[in-house]
């Protein structure tokens, strides 16, 4: 006898012989999926201790190839073609396909595809190319990092640019401030394959644990540390964007400073993502107050800045002001990724007390 609900049919578990638990599926839903008897099905505990009975039929829809077409119009920017790959690459399809509208993708068009292609989308090739159709195969079908790790290696990226743009500014070495502003696409990378990840996993449990996570709310958490890095890498690219325009020495008090804020800003970086990955409540709780100290010292250089009397250097005053806002900033997004650090381990810090549903205050 079954019992109906809102949501579907209410079953007993039943006891047969000494250990074994006993549950049976309504006639109506086996046959609907063509499943008999002997077909293996596969059961899974949720993240919210749900269970999910699975049959072999619908695994292999679910992993399925998903395959995505959008149509190029004439009008389309190279910058709008790159948008609509990427946001395609985002939601989780494996093959990607750009169809003209007039039967013709413009030279540009077909350019911006393969810039896109090559410098910001982790394994992935371009297939077909025709005149009127270009196919986009995304070759990496399961995450092959843990979540963790790859936005370990996203921060090390991220805090290296950011020492490389400061040490170009104190030696002026403009080289390697061009060094840092092409690193920058490596770390977009790294960001655009952390939150395909993460869009796929929040629709697949198996993929949510093959990447590290227990639940899907944390995937949010992950998403808008990995955009903070992100942002973080491209304030060290404009520092050394900054860095190209100053053609004479930094008076060495000045310098001494900006190296001392940036180091602030570094530490506070390193322990923030460090609370983050560690789920340390505590120790992400005390990094958020320390951006403070790096404000301090900002408004300590601009006092330097405005009754400096150089006139070799007076030129380029506007562009250490400037750059004063990336570091600055750097030290905002630590702060950023803290509090996400602090938003997914509150309840494991608090005592939740559980009440009768009829319970008034």
């Amino acid at each position: 006898m079954s019992i109906y609900s809102n949501s579907g049919e209410v079953r007993k578990i039943q006891f047969t012989g000494k250990s074994t638990y006993v549950l049976s599926l309504p006639k109506k839903w086996v046959s609907e999926l063509n499943l008999k008897p002997g077909d293996p099905v596969t059961i899974v505990r949720e993240s919210d201790n749900t269970l999910s009975i699975v049959s072999d039929i619908t695994r292999i829809s679910k992993e399925s190839v998903d395959e995505a077409s959008i149509v190029v119009l004439k009008e389309d920017s190279a910058n709008s073609i790159k948008r609509k790959i990427v946001s395609m690459y985002l939601a989780g399809y494996n093959i990607i396909n750009l169809k003209s509208k007039l039967g013709r993708i413009s030279t540009l068009q077909r350019e911006a595809a393969r810039e896109i292609v090559r410098r910001s989308l982790v394994g992935t090739e371009i297939i077909a190319d025709s005149l009127d159709v270009i196919t986009i195969q995304v070759l990496i079908t399961l995450p092959e990092l843990s979540v963790n790790t790859a936005v370990r290696r996203m921060f090390l990226l991220s805090t290296s640019m950011h020492k490389d743009a400061m040490l170009a500014l104190s030696e002026l070495n403009y080289e390697l401030a061009n060094a840092v502003i092409r690193s920058d696409d490596e770390v977009d990378r790294f960001s655009l394959y952390i939150l395909r990840n993460l869009v796929i996993a929040t629709k697949n449990e198996r993929v949510l644990s093959e990447i590290g996570l227990k639940n899907t709310s944390d995937c949010l958490s992950y998403r808008l540390a990995v955009k903070s890095i992100e942002r973080i890498a491209d304030h060290a690219s404009k520092i050394s964007e900054k860095c190209i325009f100053i053609q004479s020495k930094i008076p060495s008090e000045i310098l001494e400073n900006l190296k001392d804020m940036s180091n602030q800003a570094l530490r506070d970086l390193s322990d923030a993502v460090e609370a983050f990955l560690r789920r340390d409540y505590s120790m992400a709780d005390r990094i958020v107050d320390r951006v403070e100290n790096v404000r301090l010292l900002e408004s300590k250089i601009m006092g330097l800045l405005d009754i400096l009397d150089d006139k070799e250097f007076n030129l380029y005053k506007v562009y250490i002001k400037l750059l004063l806002e990336d570091i600055r900033r750097t030290a905002e997004h630590a702060s950023d990724i803290a509090e996400e650090a602090l938003n997914q381990t509150i309840t494991e810090v608090i005592n939740i007390e559980k009440r009768p549903s009829n319970y008034k205050i």
